[in-house]
């Protein structure tokens, strides 16, 4: 379990994957994201490289958002497949990115975290730049929904990064715990 000043981010039971489910699935949220089915949550909780978490208010414990990470620990990289948040503009989604940069550089040591948004996630690319994150490039009509084929745009932090941003402070006063 991952713990920050508000929340906390653990391993989602099999029992939580309805409520994962209704996030993802809420339209404010299945526009920049991909979704699942239930027995593909089912199978992605078994799978020993990825990392179905929910996140979770630590006063009450109710879920307040959810990820979902594809690692690969051969070439030591971190994937945020999806980040979605049930409760929004509350800051939680900066926190949980945080905690989890940290996580994969300093605990799993990982030499890259990245992922991809679509360019109309304006709210999402703009946290994601705000933290320094680097556009790697534009993947051009790469993914379709009913949306239509989407560009997705390719974000990383290498771990020099990390390590240049904390030493100025940016990931330094975040407090986790495993």
């Amino acid at each position: 379990m991952i713990t920050t000043k508000r929340l906390f981010i653990e391993k989602l039971t099999p029992e939580e994957i309805p409520v994962l489910m209704e996030i993802e699935h809420a339209p404010e949220n299945c526009r920049f994201t991909w979704t699942n089915t239930k027995e593909e949550h089912e199978r992605e909780l078994d799978d020993p490289n990825v990392l179905t978490l929910a996140i979770k208010a630590r006063d009450d414990r109710r879920i307040v958002g959810d990820v979902i990470i594809d690692l690969d620990y051969e070439s030591e990289w971190f994937e945020i497949k999806r980040l979605s948040m049930k409760e929004k503009n509350r800051g939680y989604g900066r926190e949980t990115i945080t905690a989890l940069t940290k996580y994969a550089f300093e605990e799993l040591k990982m030499n890259k975290v990245w992922f991809e948004a679509y360019p109309d996630n304006q709210v999402g690319r703009h946290l994601y730049e705000s933290m320094k994150f680097h556009v790697d490039g534009v993947l051009r009509q790469h993914h379709k929904t009913p949306r239509g084929i989407l560009d997705q745009i390719q974000y990383s932090m290498l771990k020099g990064e990390y390590d240049e941003l904390k030493r100025s402070g940016m990931f330094g006063d975040l407090q986790t715990s495993e």
